[in-house]
């Protein structure tokens, strides 16, 4: 009772904006990954508070946040929402992680990869432009 989160691992309301910030700092000066828990769920989650807060985090924490999203991944645990944070934390990288998915998942999943893919390309051609 209490903690926040169901025996899914999946964060249910009573997860307050304060914990999700509190979990980013932990994730990112310490690598906490009970913190990372925290982080992840709110960023799928459904309060729109959090799931910004959350993701806001997890880019902040750059190739550390990079590699948990990669094992969530190769896991089998990923959705779009966090899919969406890779382009924001290493386009480069992410590009290769996502076009693997976008080719191998016709569902939820490979669209998001897909337009995370789309997005990177638009970044690029600004890039160029600016250049």
């Amino acid at each position: 009772m209490g903690s926040g989160t169901s025996s899914s691992g999946h964060s249910n309301s009573t997860v307050s904006p304060l914990r999700v910030i509190a979990a980013g700092t932990s994730w990112r000066l310490f690598g906490s990954r009970r913190a990372a828990q925290v982080l992840l769920n709110a960023v799928s989650g459904d309060d729109e508070q959090n799931r910004m807060l959350a993701g806001m985090s997890l880019v902040k924490a750059g190739q550390r946040s990079f590699d948990l999203i990669e094992d969530k991944i190769e896991a089998g645990e990923a959705d779009g929402p966090l899919l969406q944070l890779l382009p924001d934390i290493d386009s480069k990288r992410a590009r290769a992680v996502l076009q693997k998915i976008a080719s191998g998942d016709a569902g939820e999943v490979g669209d998001a990869a897909r337009q995370c893919i789309d997005l990177i390309d638009r970044m690029d051609a600004l890039e160029k432009d600016e250049d």
